[in-house]
C-alpha cells in the first residue's frame, strides 16, 4: 500500500455522501523541491529551537526561524520536526478551523470500530479514527488512530492530544502583545501527545497572515518531551525517535495538509450548514 492506493471503505461508509471526498479527490505527491528538503540531510540541531525554550518558537508575523521545514536529532536523543506552508489564496482559513473541529465528531451512520471517515479523507493512507475523548469537546483530550508512513505498512498508533496552558511555560502578556500587534492571533494553549507505547510529543502551531498577503501555517514538534501540570518540562527518553522516523512525520504532515487544501472548499460548502453529525 502507498499514499496513492486507497484502503477499501466499509459498506456503511461507501453509501455516505461524504465518501466522494475519499474516492474523488486523489492524494498528490509533493513537489520534488519540497521532498528534497524532507528526505535530504538533517538540519543542524543548533538551528532548532531547544525544547527548554519552546515558547520562543511562537513569533510575530514576518519573523521566522532559520529553518522552517526540516528535522534533526538533538544530542540527548530527542527529535525536532518543523513544517511551513503557504495557504492557497482561495482557501479561507475559517474553513480549516471548522474542519479541525468537525472531524472530531463521528457521522451519525458511523459504526463503532470502523474509524472516522471525516478523518480518513484527510490522509487515506494513514488516517483511521479521530474523536473527542468525552464525545463533546477537547477539554478531556482528543483520540487519534493513525500511522505515519504513508501506507507503507507501519502499525496504526493510538494517541491522545492533551491541552496545556502556555502561560505556565513563559508565554507572557508582553509576548502576547508583541504577536498580536503584528497582526497574529495568539492561542494561549497548545497540545502534547501521549501514545499506546512509552513516549510523548510536544507541539506548537501558528496559522497567521503573511506580510506579502494571504496566510501561512507553521508547526513544530519536539519528540520526546512533555509538559507537566506544575509548569515543568519532562524528558521522555523511551520515545521512539530516529532520523527515519522524523522524515516520516515531516512527509506525512506535508502531504496531508496539501491534500486538505484540495478538498476543503467543496467540503465546507456542502457540510458547514448541515447538522454536526451529517453523513
Amino acid at each position: 500500500m502507498s499514499y496513492s492506493t486507497l484502503p477499501e471503505l466499509f459498506p456503511e461508509e461507501k453509501i455516505m455522501p461524504l465518501s466522494k471526498y475519499y474516492y474523488n479527490y486523489p492524494v498528490k505527491d509533493l513537489p520534488e523541491e519540497l521532498k528534497m528538503q524532507i528526505f535530504g540531510p538533517a538540519m543542524h540541531y543548533e538551528d532548532a529551537v531547544p525544547a527548554q525554550k519552546f515558547v520562543q518558537w511562537l513569533k510575530p508575523c514576518g519573523q521566522y526561524e532559520k529553518v522552517e521545514n526540516g528535522y534533526c536529532m538533538f544530542p540527548d536523543g530527542s527529535g525536532y520536526v518543523c513544517t511551513y506552508m503557504k495557504i492557497p489564496d482561495n482557501v479561507d482559513v475559517k474553513k480549516i478551523f471548522w474542519y479541525l473541529n468537525w472531524m472530531n465528531v463521528h457521522s451519525k451512520s458511523s459504526v463503532l470500530g470502523h474509524g472516522n471517515l471525516r478523518y480518513k479523507i484527510w490522509n487515506p493512507a494513514d488516517h483511521w479514527d479521530h474523536y473527542f475523548i468525552n464525545w463533546t469537546d477537547k477539554s478531556d483530550g482528543i483520540h487519534t488512530t493513525e500511522s505515519l508512513d504513508m501506507g507503507e505498512g507501519d502499525r496504526k498508533v493510538n494517541s491522545i492530544r492533551h491541552t496545556f496552558s502556555l502561560r505556565k511555560f513563559g508565554l507572557t502578556d508582553d509576548k502576547i502583545a508583541e504577536i498580536k500587534n503584528s497582526g497574529c492571533n495568539v492561542n494561549e494553549n497548545s497540545d502534547w501527545e501521549s501514545f499506546d507505547e512509552p513516549g510523548a510529543h510536544l507541539t506548537l502551531g501558528q496559522i497567521r497572515p503573511c506580510k506579502e498577503g494571504g496566510f501561512e501555517r507553521r508547526s513544530v514538534e519536539w519528540i520526546g518531551w512533555r509538559p507537566t501540570e506544575n509548569g515543568e518540562l519532562v524528558r521522555e527518553p523511551r520515545t521512539k525517535c530516529d532520523e527515519a522516523y522524523l522524515q516520516k512525520v515531516l512527509y506525512h504532515g506535508q502531504v496531508e495538509w496539501h491534500h486538505l487544501f484540495d478538498f476543503i472548499n467543496d467540503l465546507y460548502e456542502e457540510y458547514h450548514n448541515q447538522p454536526v453529525d451529517a453523513d
